[in-house]
């Protein structure tokens, strides 16, 4: 049995380490799949905040002997994402892991077996969305992303039943990688809607509601027990901070 988790990496120094530890002791590899340029739909000229030397400085800490990195430039998210069944082309199951989602407790080893036993070729995982700090987000967004892959199986999809949550931070980073991948790199940038000025008058501004950059009846700010939060992120050095710049 092999089991293989992978980042799809371009930025992600705030997280990168958690997101890997939360996983690491549940799998046999954790590839990085890194790209100097943006790959989730658009390019820029724009410097990265996030430099290479960093991020896998922040990746060997994290998985250590595990640890397999290849670099290359995708047209396409899902170009850089399928790179993992070139790299892993024996693994039963695959943990999908991005740079800013932290596997609650136990979860990772859950979504193993639980991909194992449904036989179903992609599973979808519940997300909580942390905002602007550790302690407010959305915990009752609906959507939730694949993130286990049976690269055996032949098709089917299904939603993991689960209390615990991959806990997103996507929008709990610092300022700076926020608005570069707002500006610059997003897969949705072509979505953004265009009845505010997201970046200056929603995460900016931490607004409290109606806060998606896509529009969302979900996202509308809620205080957020930390009981569960994943144990790696305890401490992190944002878990403090009123609101994260």
């Amino acid at each position: 049995m092999k089991i293989v988790s992978y980042t799809a990496l371009h930025y992600g120094s705030d997280y990168l380490y958690y997101a890997i530890k939360s996983v690491i002791d549940h799998v046999d590899e954790h590839w990085i799949i890194y790209s100097d340029v943006g790959s989730h739909g658009s390019r820029t000229a724009a410097r990265c905040p996030d430099t290479r030397e960093e991020l896998m400085d922040i990746a060997v800490r994290a998985a250590g002997e595990k640890l397999g990195w290849i670099d290359g430039q995708w047209a396409r998210e899902t170009d850089q994402r399928s790179m993992i069944h070139e790299l892993a082309p024996d693994a039963d199951v695959i943990l999908v892991v991005d740079s800013d989602e932290v596997y609650q407790d136990g979860l990772a080893k859950e979504a193993i077996d639980f991909a194992l036993h449904t036989g179903v070729r992609t599973v979808r995982v519940p997300f909580i969305h942390l905002w602007r700090s550790f302690r407010r987000g959305f915990a009752h967004d609906p959507a939730y992303p694949i993130r286990v892959i049976n690269p055996k199986a032949p098709d089917g999809a299904v939603t993991m039943p689960t209390d615990k949550r991959v806990w997103h931070f996507g929008y709990c980073g610092r300022e700076e990688i926020v608005a570069y991948k707002f500006r610059n790199v997003h897969g949705h940038k072509a979505e953004w809607r265009k009845d505010c000025d997201w970046l200056n008058d929603v995460f900016l501004a931490n607004r409290q509601y109606d806060c998606h950059p896509i529009g969302s009846e979900f996202w509308t700010c809620e205080d957020i027990d930390l009981s569960n939060i994943p144990s790696v992120l305890l401490d992190h050095p944002y878990y403090n901070l009123e609101v994260v710049r």
